[in-house]
């Protein structure tokens, strides 16, 4: 996997720390597990930290994971690396060995589609948030971020909504509707699963916020478009006539349907997304229009 060097250093540095996984895509099944840490990744590079021994590794465990790799290798095919957990500091090794131990002691089972957390119905375990922003990524996805292009102005106007870690939160919503929460789940980093998850991203895009009506509406803002972490992860228009307002906390929302193809999506979403002008030093909202100013 080749990547610019800014974008490597930028990885490093937010990795830290971290566990991950190989997985043949022949079978979508994990065939190892290794540790890592930032500073290696930046000095040798993502083929090099998954191919070399770490410290703990021996040669029959390197030789069988090189074996795996030629072998997918063979049929013109990548292992893929996920990242289990990062951030960490010294118990990124106990999580190794956790890991470890529970793949061995379970027989995966493969799927034709398998992201992470694309199975959490197998377990009766309610996704757990305290891994948020170090939960399981897929290292395509997080160097998709990394790189991902600026943002250009070549657009008409839109809202642009930032959405925070996921809260599990039913709540009325416009039309009548409820929704199970809002925010943005870990599991719709992948951008090959947009179509699946749009409609329950658009809950989260389509209220309660402190917005003008009347501001939108005088400049033509017809497409909002959700953002997680600076980077574009969904393009929705408003739906005409949709508009309602919130008495008791004085928000306003709308309904809208996703937009998934056509030339602003692939000016303002496209493959990975697009990264959002950075923000003013103390400027935490979670609305902005582009093009700026308005």
């Amino acid at each position: 996997m080749k990547i610019d060097v800014r974008v490597l250093t930028q990885v490093a540095e937010y990795l830290g720390n971290y566990v991950y996984l190989l997985i043949d895509p022949r079978t979508m099944s994990p065939f190892y597990v290794g540790k890592g840490t930032g500073t290696r990744l930046a000095a040798h590079g993502i083929e090099a930290e998954t191919l070399s021994a770490s410290d703990d590794e021996t040669p029959v465990e390197r030789s069988r994971k090189i074996a795996v790799i030629h072998d997918i290798r063979s049929v013109g095919l990548e292992p893929e690396v996920w990242i289990l957990r990062h951030g960490m500091g010294s118990e990124y090794t106990h999580v190794e060995a956790a890991a470890i131990d529970l793949l061995s002691s379970f027989l995966t089972q493969s799927s034709s589609r398998m992201t992470p957390l694309s199975h959490l119905a197998a377990l009766t375990n309610e996704r757990r948030e305290s891994a948020r922003g170090h939960g399981i990524e897929t290292l395509s996805n997080i160097v998709a971020e990394f790189g991902a292009p600026d943002l250009q102005p070549n657009v008409p106007q839109i809202l642009l909504i930032t959405l925070k870690p996921w809260v599990d939160l039913e709540e009325v919503s416009p039309g009548g509707t409820v929704r199970s929460g809002y925010g943005f789940r870990t599991e719709w980093l992948n951008s090959t699963d947009r179509a699946a998850y749009a409609n329950e991203l658009g809950d989260s895009v389509r209220c309660w916020w402190k917005l003008s009506q009347s501001r939108v509406e005088e400049h033509g803002i017809d497409q909002v478009v959700a953002v997680h972490r600076g980077v574009t992860r969904g393009l929705f228009r408003i739906i005409p006539d949709s508009w309602e307002h919130d008495a008791g906390s004085g928000r306003r929302g709308f309904m809208v349907d996703p937009v998934l193809e056509g030339p602003l999506f692939d000016r303002v979403i496209g493959k990975y997304g697009y990264r959002t002008p950075t923000k003013k030093r103390g400027d935490i909202s979670t609305l902005n229009y582009w093009p700026r100013p308005l």
